[in-house]
């Protein structure tokens, strides 16, 4: 008789080491990210895998989870029949969990619970409140800063670690999966913290933003202690650049677009008069507001502010900080973008119609179509002196038009590269990755069975667990690089300049992608209470 044997290291749930069919997923379920790209290939491996092509039984994840509570049936095995096993527990394991016990019945186990209950409480309220602040209907203010976008974010975490705690060690749905231990207190209490088959990603989630808040203050701590040893050399530096790029700089370029540039032969009241509309606004908001942050007093207060803050709360906040005062610096460069932008597109639109209108054509707005058109006479004049008109006019606002949309590109990837730095601050799976580093185990990413040997009448295979894929880890980074690619460095960003339309960084749609650990939006503060109270007076 010719037997299969499978072999496997029996997983230590002490330490979360689980086997898994599926890989983890470090996303809340609804937050699960799907790559628009992929979709005929989904199909095709949901037809490959459909059940009609496939005799699949049931037992397999059954039998899976049986694997997974091996240690938990020898627990419960020895303590129902002592006398059969033979060897006896640590003696020090028996002495912590004495000491457990007893703390956890006592009265100073009690009060501190209760002070972190109320602690808790507190501040899940603040946050709540400060969230709808922020998001407020009429006027959601998170959406024009970026260091109102980094206190959201805080608010958002600090009122989803009470539901995280309640989902890792207060799990009650795991008693119900497995009634078979329900007359063994001790194997039920157990089987409550020690499965983290369900609520595995969620510990990681946790443990992962402490983490990155923890190192978010170091780095702020590193980078503040820098900025105060340098203080003096970087406020002349700051202030120097500032005037450099922002102002002299600008004012130059557009003084040399209103010379006849490259000896392109521009029309010169045209030129003459979008210069000195954008020197008029370069002196606007020079004078507006500008020039108190290049003053040096007002800069060395603002990086003394800076370097509290990062010491404080962290370097992300002091990076969200330095971008909205570059947001503001370079607001000039926004206007400049935004008036030659229309009137480029204004001016290119009138001449595809006038070109239709050569053609016989016209375009129709309500059937959104291009339809046959009989004009007159003087309509078709009309419409050759316009057209003519708007060609003489192009190459002078077709220069000052390429001109600002390269500066504002520039002032663009500033923005992005301060924000994908605070994104890998703030959500970067550090956790995760030290778990894998130190025992891939705890991050399953499915299961192979290999051969192993072969004996007489004995075929031996062994069970593995696959670590998770790193680049599963980093999918929503991998997402969201994609997303910045094709909305500012691909074709489409040359279709849109070329129609000129505006290109605008809207970082809430943007950077939602990375708030994979949270969802929407913060539970009431009432409802956390309330779970929080019935966990603590049922432990």
């Amino acid at each position: 008789m010719f037997c299969n044997v499978l072999e496997f290291e029996a997983p230590k749930l002490n330490l979360m080491q689980f086997f898994s069919l599926d890989p983890i997923s470090l996303a809340l379920p609804e937050k699960e990210l799907h790559n628009s790209k992929k979709v005929t290939l989904d199909n095709v491996k949901k037809i490959m895998y459909h059940k009609s092509y496939f005799n699949f039984s049931g037992n397999l994840p059954q039998s899976i989870n049986l694997l997974n509570l091996y240690y938990t049936h020898l627990n419960a095995f020895s303590e129902k029949y002592s006398h059969l096993i033979i060897g006896e527990n640590r003696l020090s394991e028996k002495l912590f969990s004495i000491l457990l016990k007893c703390y956890q019945h006592s009265f100073l186990s009690r009060v501190t619970s209760r002070l972190l209950f109320y602690l808790l409480m507190s501040l899940c309220f603040i946050a709540q409140n400060i969230y709808l602040l922020l998001h407020w209907s009429y006027f959601p203010i998170v959406t024009i800063s970026a260091t109102l976008q980094q206190i959201d974010l805080r608010c958002q975490q600090i009122a989803y670690f009470p539901v995280q705690y309640l989902k890792i060690n207060k799990n009650v749905t795991i008693r119900k999966a497995l009634p078979r231990f329900r007359s063994y207190s001790e194997a039920s209490a157990s089987l409550r913290s020690e499965l983290p088959c369900k609520f595995y990603p969620d510990y990681i989630r946790l443990y992962n933003t402490i983490w990155l808040i923890v190192n978010d203050v170091s780095f702020g701590l590193i980078i503040g202690a820098i900025l105060h040893d340098q203080h003096d050399q970087l406020v002349n530096i700051v202030a120097s650049s500032i005037q450099f790029c922002c102002y002299d700089s600008i004012k130059k370029i557009t003084i040399f677009l209103s010379n006849n540039p490259f000896g392109i032969k521009l029309n010169e009241e045209l030129a003459s008069f979008l210069s000195e509309l954008f020197l008029w606004i370069i002196e606007f908001t020079f004078n507006g507001f500008a020039k108190y942050f290049v003053d040096k007093s007002n800069l060395s207060w603002f990086l003394s502010l800076l370097t509290q803050i990062m010491c404080l709360s962290g370097a992300s906040f002091g990076l969200s900080l330095i971008m909205d005062f570059f947001s503001i610096l370079s607001l000039h460069l926004y206007l400049f973008y935004h008036i030659s932008g229309k009137l480029y597109h204004w001016q290119l639109n009138c001449m595809i119609s006038l070109f239709y209108l050569f053609c016989g054509k016209k375009r129709n707005v309500l059937r959104d179509r291009i339809d046959h058109h009989f004009f007159e006479l003087d309509q078709l004049l009309m419409g050759t002196l316009l057209f003519l008109i708007l060609v003489f006019l192009m190459p002078t606002v077709l220069a000052f038009y390429i001109c600002y949309t390269i500066l504002r590109l520039m002032a663009m990837c500033v923005e992005i590269f301060l924000e994908s730095i605070i994104g890998l601050i703030n959500h970067f799976p550090l956790f995760a990755l030290l778990l894998r580093i130190k025992d891939p185990k705890r991050l399953p990413g499915g299961i192979s069975i290999n051969w192993n040997r072969t004996e007489p009448g004995l075929t031996i295979f062994t069970l593995e667990n696959n670590p998770l894929k790193i680049s599963r880890m980093f999918r929503p980074y991998s997402i969201l690089m994609s997303k910045i690619r094709y909305n500012y460095f691909s074709s489409y960003t040359a279709r849109q300049i070329l129609k000129g339309l505006p290109l605008t960084l809207n970082r809430t749609k943007l950077y939602h992608v990375l708030y994979f650990s949270l969802p929407d939006g913060p539970i009431k503060a009432r409802d956390i209470y309330a779970k929080l109270s019935d966990a603590l007076a049922n432990p």
